[in-house]
């Protein structure tokens, strides 16, 4: 057979192939260049962010075990149908949870496991909601007998709170649970459509219990939304039990893994010891006792950690986009300023580099962050269990207003760093699509985030009223109050921001909350609301609230932030290189905030207008300082390929070459003639040859 590729043919593409090498460049090329001219080694930092070496080696040694699994393939994520996803997260979800109970991976090792699989399934809120909630809301008894046959899976638990009519607003829920002394049990009931319970992940084919929110009625008094364990289906066929209606609620934005289901009670009858009465109680005869006053709010515990893991989460996620786009960014060419000239990386054009750096500012700040906001959660879990639960206040205030502000960074920051890749950002095999559709549902889940930062809002104008109306002082993170009413921090003999110290801009934030505060208190006064915190006066001034919940959030982020580099320094835990970029970094993320909205900032007179200019001045300066040192400071938040699972992000730089290997598994490939094209496409392409044909037989 004669060759389809002779000489003849190699000749002629042979100078044209030599023009296009002349400004060729491979990627991998432009990727190892980038880390042999950054200013430090990631290493240390790796470890820092990883927690220390041990943790940064546990989650080496799991990838490696991990995609061995069958469980573990990532190959074919990106084609699996709704039904095939949710039965490999199953699948794998099972699989660490035997490895765990039989010891041959520890509970931490089996966290890394779940972490790098990335495909939440139906186990998720019986591992994060439904036994936490037990261990804290219920008596010794009724964790003995809820605890045992949940970890070892003999049945399996969701969290039954959100309903088709009321998600944030708790108080309003219209599921009920009344008592009746004779029989000693308590009826469940769905007595309107919008009662139904929609979202809990698990419940839709998987859970055989609930943790129930249900309006508590006893002798027909309203005692408000109380939890309560519920069997939901028969533990011989997993059918559901006699007046329980449930399902799946159908395909959403993204977790295609989880099946988020649907529940509704048809006059069900429960124990009266299924009520969880570690801090409420229903005595046998009927008679309430609420929670004692200085634990009012302790039912309030589950949710606020959840709060917490996610402020603690939002940076893992914004790490996995940033180092997909930084990366891609440092290896993409577009555009050469003359004819046979190279074309430029676009990590080098100002407009990606103020995106990108900007998120990698926060990114930073968040995950210093996350791990202080998780050391307050524990603390307070420590007091809590002494019966003090004074910090509950301050925890639920800075954990309402981090969740809002981290996971707004967050999910607008996946897509900024999906729209930063270009075209190729697009699809699927970027790994970015996926990721911004499983994490953006954060900013409504475990509270709407306006919601929230109306909460942290009434925190901190309660604050505000009692330093100016009481002589009081403010406490938590709210100090800042009391040393800025007596002592503002004025910049005007600093018109120059490269002068500013972390302690001016620190001030800068904070004047800027408190500025909305008096304004707030102001205006509310005006409105007829000196007092009150509710009401259609303060539904109607909304907007100023939450941007001073925002503001205060972001001066939390920036104030850890910055102790975390004291920290680092002091420690000596990375090298003055790195401690150089982490200020810089630092400075990017507060000089970002105030030139961002920098009008607002010179209306709350904390700058003026000639400060504003000379900030961004300096914002662009640091950008192109951190330019050398991006993809090192990605890299060293060592996300290993196999969890990034994406062409964009491989840590060689491999891109092109890895969008067409992963493009080779789409179901369309399979053939080489398409699905279509006997019963479609052939009719219409040999419509002559058809028409010949029929002639001929004519």
């Amino acid at each position: 057979m004669e060759a389809r590729v002779g000489e003849l043919e190699l000749e002629l593409q042979r100078c044209s192939t030599r023009e296009v090498m002349q400004t060729h460049v491979e990627p991998k090329e432009d990727l190892a260049k980038e880390r042999s001219k950054a200013r430090f080694d990631p290493q240390a930092l790796s470890e820092v962010l990883a927690g220390g070496k041990q943790e940064l080696e546990r989650r080496q040694r799991i990838v490696a075990l991990i995609e061995q699994m069958p469980w573990g393939r990532k190959h074919d994520r990106y084609v699996l149908s709704r039904e095939e996803a949710y039965v490999r997260a199953l699948e794998g979800a099972l699989s660490i949870w035997k490895m765990m109970q039989e010891k041959q991976v520890s509970v931490d090792d089996a966290l890394v496991f779940r972490e790098l699989l990335d495909l939440p399934g139906g186990l998720e809120l019986h591992i994060g909601m439904f036994m936490p909630t037990i261990v804290g809301q219920g008596t010794e008894e009724q964790v003995k007998k809820w605890i045992k046959p949940s970890m070892s899976l003999s049945i399996i638990g969701t969290y039954a709170q959100t309903e088709l009519g009321h998600g944030t607003y708790v108080r309003g829920l219209e599921t009920t649970a009344t008592y009746d002394p004779r029989r000693r049990m308590f009826l469940i009931h769905t007595p309107t459509t919008s009662a139904t319970k929609w979202w809990p992940g698990g419940l839709g084919k998987t859970s055989t219990h609930c943790i129930l929110m249900a309006r508590l009625f006893v002798e027909g008094k309203d005692h408000g939304p109380h939890a309560f364990v519920v069997q939901l289906r028969s533990l011989e066929d997993h059918r559901p039990l006699p007046g329980i209606r449930i399902g799946d609620i159908g395909v959403k934005f993204g977790y295609p893994g989880v099946d988020n289901g649907f529940l509704q009670f048809d006059h069900v009858w429960i124990p009266r010891e299924n009520m969880l009465m570690k801090h409420a109680n229903v005595s046998p005869d009927g008679v309430y006792t609420p929670p004692p006053k200085s634990n009012s709010k302790a039912s309030y515990g589950t949710m606020v950690y959840v709060r917490a893991t996610i402020v603690a989460d939002s940076s893992k996620f914004l790490a996995r986009a940033l180092t997909i786009a930084v990366r891609y960014s440092a290896v993409r060419r577009q555009t050469a300023a003359l004819p046979g000239n190279m074309e430029r990386q676009i990590l080098d054009y100002q407009n990606i580099q103020s995106s990108l750096f900007s998120l990698l500012a926060s990114c930073y700040a968040m995950h210093f962050t996350g791990k202080k906001m998780m050391d307050l959660y524990k603390l307070s879990e420590s007091q809590g269990n002494k019966g003090d639960h004074s910090m509950l206040p301050e925890l639920h205030a800075v954990s309402s207003a981090l969740k809002a502000v981290c996971t707004w960074t967050c999910s607008d920051g996946i897509e900024t760093c999906r729209r930063c890749c270009g075209g190729h950002g697009y699809s699927l095999l970027s790994g970015l699509p996926s990721l911004f559709a499983s994490y953006v549902q954060n900013v409504t889940w475990e509270g709407d985030n306006n919601v929230l930062c109306l909460q942290t809002a009434r925190y901190l104008l309660k604050a505000y009223r009692h330093i100016t109306r009481a002589g009081g002082k403010a406490s938590g993170s709210a100090a800042y109050f009391t040393d800025l009413l007596s002592n503002p921090r004025v910049l005007r003999t600093k018109p120059r921001a490269s002068d500013w110290t972390w302690y001016d801009l620190e001030g800068v934030l904070q004047q800027r909350c408190l500025h909305l505060c008096r304004v707030a208190d102001a205006e509310l006064c005006r409105l007829g609301l000196p007092d009150g915190y509710s009401g259609p006066c303060w539904d109607g001034y909304t907007v100023t609230l939450i941007q001073m919940a925002r503001t205060h959030g972001i001066t939390i982020l920036y104030s850890n932030f910055i102790a975390a580099i004291k920290d680092l320094e002091e420690r000596r835990a990375v090298t003055q290189a790195t401690l150089v970029t982490l200020w810089k970094l630092s400075r990017i993320f507060a000089l970002g905030c105030i030139t961002s909205e920098s009008g607002e900032f010179i209306e709350s007179e904390c700058i003026t207008s000639a400060q504003a200019s000379s900030a961004r001045r300096e914002l662009f300066e640091t950008l192109q300082f951190i330019r050398d040192d991006a993809v090192v400071l990605v890299d060293a938040f060592a996300i290993p390929d196999y969890l990034l699972n994406s062409a964009l992000g491989r840590s060689d730089g491999d891109v092109y070459k890895g969008l067409l290997d992963m493009a080779q598994v789409s179901r369309l490939n399979q053939t080489e003639v398409g699905p279509a094209y006997d019963t479609l496409l052939a009719k219409v392409l040999n419509k002559e040859s058809m028409h010949s044909r029929t002639l001929s037989k004519l």
